[in-house]
C-alpha cells in the first residue's frame, strides 16, 4: 500500500491551562471569580442570573501575596494548602501580604488614608473596622456587611487607635465568624434595626472619639445592602453547604445571590440550592466548563456537582406562643 501523498495533519490538543483560581473579589461593586493564568489575571462574573460551570483537579497551591501597586506574587514554594483550610496562604505568603499585616498589626504606618467604619450584620452584630481609602467599599462587600457607615478617615495609626477605642468600649466587635453571619441571614430583612443601630453607633461611636485625630463625618450615609444581597426574604429556607472540597471534582449552575465571598448556587442537579464559600476554591485548579449540558458531561448526566462533602440547612422554625411545657 503507498502512503498518502497528501496526508492530513491533525494538531493535538491543547492542555488545559494552568488556571489558579485565587477566590471571589468585588470590582466596582460588582462579584467576580478570580485566577491567574500564567501571568494574566482573568475575571469571571458572578452577578445574579448568570451561569458558573467549572471543574477542579490536582493539589490545592497556595495564592501568593499582595501589596499595594504590585499586585499579586507568586508562592515562591509552591506551597500545598490544606484542603478545608479558608486562608489559601502558606505561612510565608501570610507574612509578605500587606492586607494581612495591616489587619494583624504588624505595620504601623504605610502613608495612606484609611476608613473608619461601623458595619452591621443582624441584631446585636456590630463590627468597627478599617480599610484602605483606595478600595472604597470592597472591604465591605467582601465581608458581607448587611449595612454600613463610614465614620471617619484618617492616617492609618490614627484609624487603628480609633478602631481599638471602639472595640475596647463594648460598643462593636472588630470581627465575627463567617458561620455566626450566615446563619443571621434567616433573621432578616431587619432595615429598621439595621438603620437605627447604625445611626446610635455612629453618635456614640464619635462622642468617645472626640479627641482623636481624625475626619469625622456625623451625617455619613446610611447604606443598605439587604435586596442588594438578595436577601430580601432572608436566605433560603433550606439549602445545603459546602464544608469542604475533595481533590477533584465539578460543579454547574446558576448564580442566585453573592454575599460577600458566599455564593448561593441553583445547581443543574436540581434540588436545594446550594452554598459555597468561594475561599475553598481559591488555591485550585480550575478549568471552564463550556455548553449547556457541562454538568451533566463532567459529572454524569442528573449527577449535579461532584467532589465536595455538604450539609443540609434548614430555617430554624419560630414560634409565636410560649411553649405550653
Amino acid at each position: 500500500m503507498s502512503a498518502n501523498p497528501n496526508p492530513v495533519s491533525v494538531p493535538a490538543p491543547s492542555p488545559a491551562p494552568d488556571r489558579l483560581c485565587t477566590g471571589l473579589s468585588w470590582f466596582e461593586e460588582k462579584p467576580a471569580l478570580t485566577s491567574v493564568e500564567g501571568g494574566d489575571l482573568r475575571l469571571k462574573a458572578l452577578s445574579p442570573g448568570t451561569r458558573l460551570a467549572l471543574s477542579w483537579s490536582g493539589r490545592r497551591r497556595c495564592v501568593g501575596w499582595t501589596a499595594p501597586g504590585k499586585g499579586r506574587t507568586a508562592c515562591a514554594d509552591d506551597a500545598e494548602i490544606d484542603g478545608g483550610a479558608t486562608l489559601a496562604q502558606c505561612p510565608a505568603c501570610q507574612n509578605r501580604d500587606h492586607g494581612l499585616a495591616v489587619a494583624r498589626d504588624r505595620i504601623t504606618d504605610d502613608g495612606r488614608s484609611y476608613q473608619l467604619y461601623l458595619a452591621w450584620f443582624a441584631p446585636g452584630m456590630l463590627k468597627v473596622g478599617i480599610t484602605g481609602v483606595q478600595r472604597g467599599v470592597a472591604r465591605l462587600l467582601e465581608q458581607g456587611a448587611i449595612g454600613y457607615t463610614v465614620i471617619a478617615t484618617g492616617t492609618l495609626p490614627a484609624a487603628r487607635r480609633a478602631e481599638l477605642t471602639v472595640s475596647a468600649s463594648g460598643l462593636a466587635k472588630e470581627r465575627y465568624r463567617s458561620r455566626a453571619k450566615v446563619e443571621a441571614w434567616w433573621g432578616l430583612p431587619e432595615t429598621e434595626g439595621l438603620r437605627s443601630a447604625l445611626t446610635e453607633g455612629r453618635i456614640k461611636a464619635l462622642r468617645m472619639l472626640a479627641d482623636h485625630t481624625l475626619d469625622t463625618f456625623p451625617d455619613g450615609s446610611l447604606v443598605d445592602n439587604t435586596a442588594f444581597f438578595g436577601l430580601g426574604d432572608g436566605a433560603p429556607a433550606a439549602y445545603r453547604e459546602v464544608e469542604a472540597l475533595e481533590d477533584s471534582g465539578s460543579l454547574a449552575g446558576e448564580v442566585r445571590s453573592v454575599i460577600g465571598k458566599h455564593l448561593f448556587l441553583a445547581t443543574e442537579g436540581g434540588g436545594a440550592p446550594l452554598l459555597l464559600d468561594t475561599r475553598l476554591l481559591a488555591g485550585r485548579h480550575t478549568v471552564p466548563m463550556a455548553g449547556a449540558n457541562a454538568a451533566a458531561d463532567a459529572a454524569g448526566a442528573g449527577s449535579g456537582p461532584t467532589g465536595m462533602r455538604t450539609v443540609e440547612r434548614w430555617r430554624p422554625l419560630l414560634y409565636d406562643t410560649p411553649t405550653l411545657f
